[in-house]
């Protein structure tokens, strides 16, 4: 790639098409809507009974049926499949939403100079 197919910035060199096609179609903000994503993600896996909590759940119900430990949490909640199961859905929900995220990020990487 030549010096007139790059443009030099304060952040770097840049593919000098990339960059024009992003000053036409990319809205920077967002990047911030992903910010206000991954703290919903972050507060969703901290929360009381956020995501956090039920992993610990789960090695308890998991623990305790596979490797026969005693009993550490009760046992009056969901059952242990139904508690993967709910797990493994909101995990590929998060995947999904991170997916999402690094679409929108793809145009900015895309102003990599590439020889």
């Amino acid at each position: 790639m030549s010096d007139a197919d790059t443009v030099v910035t304060a952040y770097g060199r840049l593919d000098k098409a990339a960059l024009e096609h992003a000053q036409n179609s990319f809205d920077t903000t967002t990047v911030l809507k992903m910010v206000d994503e991954l703290d919903a993600m972050v507060e969703a896996v901290r929360d009381r009974d956020g995501l956090r909590e039920r992993l610990l759940r789960l090695h308890a119900m998991a623990h305790t049926v596979i490797n026969g430990a005693g009993m550490s949490v009760a046992a009056n909640r969901e059952s242990l499949p139904e508690l993967a199961g709910d797990l493994v859905s909101e995990i590929q929900g998060m995947i999904s939403r991170l997916q999402v995220c690094v679409s929108q990020l793809e145009p900015l990487e895309e102003l990599a100079v590439h020889s």
